[in-house]
C-alpha cells in the first residue's frame, strides 16, 4: 500500500538528532472535491543576524496533495506587511524580483528548497528586528500558503552553518563521498567541533577514522575535531580522507531515503565521542578524519563574554536525499491448512515470505506490506491475529484490528521484511466440514519481480485426529486499492503504523 510520500520520509534524521525548531504555515486547503494543489511553507521563523552580518535562510515548500503544484512563484512581504526598511533581503538564485520569484513546479508528494538572504541595519538595538511574510501562491493567485520570518540582531555570538548538500545516487551496496563543508558566521571562534552524521535505515556512514564513532541506538556515526573553527573561517573535509555515505546491500529500491550531517561544538552528548577522539591522538599512526580551510580568513574575535551557545541553531544541519536504485524483492504468498475433525479447534498462521534480495519496503519507502486473507467456509473463526483487519469488500469492519467479522481479512506489518524473512498472521477457528480453500494474497508492489507466486490457497483437511499449520502473508492486494474504499483501508493501515510503532517524524529545516 502506497502511503504519502513526504510524510513518510521528510525529516526523519533530523528528528532522530533533535532539531525541533520550525515554522508552519498551512495552505488555505481546497474543498474535497477541489483539485487544487495542497501546499505547505516551511521556514525558520526565528533568525539571528550578528552586527550587521548577512545570513542566509532556506525555506521548504512541500506539495502534500495529489495534484502537481505548477507556476509557483514566491514574494517576499506583502502588501499587508511589506519588508521593513532596517531588513535588506537578497532572493534566491535565478530571482530578480522579490514579488514575484518562480519557483517552477513541484510534483505531488514532493518538496523543493530555496536559500535566500538577509542582513539587518547594524545600529538596530541588541534584541530587536522586524518581521515579513514569505508567500507562495499559483501565479493567478488562486490560493496561497506562507511563513513568517523575524530577523532579529545580536551583538556577539558563535553561529555555526552547514553548507547544503546535493542528492546523491547510489546502488545497493554501493558508496559515494559526502562533501561536507561548515562554516562559522558569527563573531566568537569555538575551540573544537563536532560532526553528527544520521540517515534512515539502510543508509549508513561508515565509522572508517578513530576519531569517528558509531551512535547506539540509530543509524549515525560522530566524528570529533580537536581543532578551532574562527569567526568567517569555512572548514571542509581534507580529500585525503573522504566521508562516505553507503547503501545497504538490501537497500529497497527504486527508493529515496534521507540523511543529515550536523556540527556542532561542546555538545555533551558527544563526550563518548571526544574520549574517543583524544585517545585516538595518543596514537600518531591513526587515520583520522581531517578539516581543512577553505578560506582561511578570520575575523578578530570578539571580546563579549556572552554564552557559548549557537545563535542560529536551526542551520547546524543539511539534509540530503540518497536516491538508491531498483532492487527487487519477491513477496511471497504462503498458505496453509486447518487439519482436523469436524468440531477441533485448530490454529494456522498465513502471510508473506520475502525471497529477495532486497528487503522488502515499508513505511519509510511510503509502502506498508500486507496480505489479503479470505478464511474458507468450513472454518468459523474464533481469534484472529491482532495485525488484522476485518473486511466488507473494500472497506474495513469493526474499529479495532484483531476482531472478528465474517471470513475476509487484511493484514499489515509496519516492517520491511528481510530477505529469507517469514511474516506470520494467525487466525484460531472451528473446523465444521470440508469446503472450497480460500486465499492469501500478496502485492509486493514495484519490487516484486515474481507475479506467479502472489497467491496461495488455505485450506481444510477433514482428519481423524487433526493437526494445525501455518505460512506467511504481506502485501494489500491491488483490487483492494483500486476501488473507493482504499482511502478507509490507507486510514486504517496509518492508525495501525501508529498504533504498533509509536514512531514521531518532526518536520525540520
Amino acid at each position: 500500500m502506497r502511503l504519502q510520500p513526504y510524510l513518510g520520509r521528510l525529516a526523519l534524521p533530523a528528528a532522530l538528532i533533535g532539531l525541533v525548531t520550525v515554522g508552519l504555515a498551512l495552505p488555505a486547503h481546497a474543498d474535497p472535491g477541489d483539485d487544487r494543489p495542497l501546499v505547505d511553507v516551511f521556514v525558520q521563523d526565528k533568525v539571528a543576524t550578528v552586527d550587521g552580518k548577512v545570513k542566509t535562510v532556506e525555506f521548504v515548500v512541500v506539495n502534500d496533495g495529489e495534484t502537481t503544484a505548477e507556476g509557483l512563484i514566491a514574494s517576499f512581504g506583502s502588501s499587508e506587511q511589506p519588508i521593513p526598511s532596517t531588513i535588506t533581503v537578497t532572493p534566491p538564485q535565478g530571482c530578480d524580483d522579490l514579488s514575484a520569484c518562480e519557483l517552477g513546479t513541484i510534483a505531488p508528494g514532493d518538496f523543493k528548497s530555496f536559500r535566500f538572504k538577509v542582513r539587518l541595519d547594524a545600529d538596530v538595538p541588541e534584541l530587536s528586528g522586524a518581521e515579513f511574510p514569505i508567500v507562495v501562491s499559483d501565479r493567478s493567485k488562486l490560493w496561497s500558503a506562507s511563513g513568517d520570518v523575524s530577523v532579529l540582531r545580536v551583538k556577539a555570538g558563535i553561529d555555526l552553518e552547514m553548507g547544503a548538500l546535493e542528492t546523491i545516487k547510489l546502488a545497493p551496496g554501493k558508496s559515494a563521498t559526502v562533501p561536507v563543508v561548515v562554516r562559522n558566521a558569527g563573531n566568537r571562534p569555538v575551540e573544537s567541533v563536532s560532526l553528527v552524521l544520521v540517515g534512515d535505515d539502510y543508509i549508513s556512514f561508515p565509522a572508517a577514522y578513530s576519531n569517528c564513532v558509531a551512535i547506539d541506538g540509530i543509524t549515525g556515526t560522530a566524528c570529533f575535531f580537536d581543532q578551532p573553527l574562527g569567526p568567517d573561517e569555512v572548514l571542509t573535509l581534507s580529500d585525503t580522507t573522504p566521508l562516505k555515505v553507503r547503501a545497504a546491500a538490501d537497500a529497497p529500491g527504486p527508493a529515496d531515503y534521507l540523511a543529515a550531517v550536523l556540527v556542532t561544538h561542546a555538545d555533551a552528548d558527544l563526550g563518548i565521542v571526544e574520549r574517543a577522539a583524544r585517545s585516538a591522538a595518543a596514537a600518531p599512526t591513526s587515520r583520522q578524519l581531517k578539516l581543512v580551510p577553505v578560506d582561511a580568513r578570520r575575523a578578530a574575535a570578539a571580546e563579549d563574554e556572552d554564552e557559548d551557545e549557537d545563535i542560529n541553531g536551526w542551520d547546524n544541519a543539511a539534509m540530503f536525499e540518497v536516491k538508491v536504485s531498483r532492487n527487487p524483492a519477491d513477496s511471497v504468498a504462503v498458505g496453509a491448512t486447518f487439519s482436523g475433525a469436524v468440531g477441533e479447534t485448530r490454529t494456522v498462521e498465513v502471510g508473506l515470505r520475502n525471497d529477495g534480495p532486497a528487503a522488502t519496503f515499508g513505511p519509510f519507502q511510503g509502502w506498508i506490506s500486507g496480505a489479503a486473507v479470505t478464511i474458507p467456509a468450513g472454518v468459523d473463526l474464533t481469534r484472529v491475529d491482532d495485525n488484522c483487519f476485518a473486511m466488507s469488500g473494500d472497506f474495513p469492519v469493526g474499529d479495532l484490528p484483531g476482531e472478528v467479522h465474517g471470513r475476509e481479512y487484511v493484514c499489515f506489518t509496519p516492517e520491511n521484511v528481510k530477505p529469507g524473512e517469514e511474516v506470520l498472521f494467525a487466525f484460531t477457528g472451528r473446523i465444521t466440514g470440508d469446503s472450497a480453500p480460500g486465499s492469501v494474497t500478496v502485492d509486493g508492489g514495484v519490487q516484486d519481480p515474481d507475479r506467479s507466486n502472489d497467491k496461495a490457497g488455505i485450506k481444510v483437511k477433514l482428519t481423524a485426529g487433526g493437526s494445525g499449520g501455518g505460512l506467511a502473508v504481506t502485501g494489500a492486494p491491488a483490487g483492494m486499492l483500486a476501488g473507493g474504499g482504499a482511502l478507509l483501508l490507507a486510514a486504517g493501515a496509518i492508525a495501525f503504523v501508529t498504533a504498533r510503532r509509536r514512531r514521531i517524524v518532526t518536520v525540520v529545516e
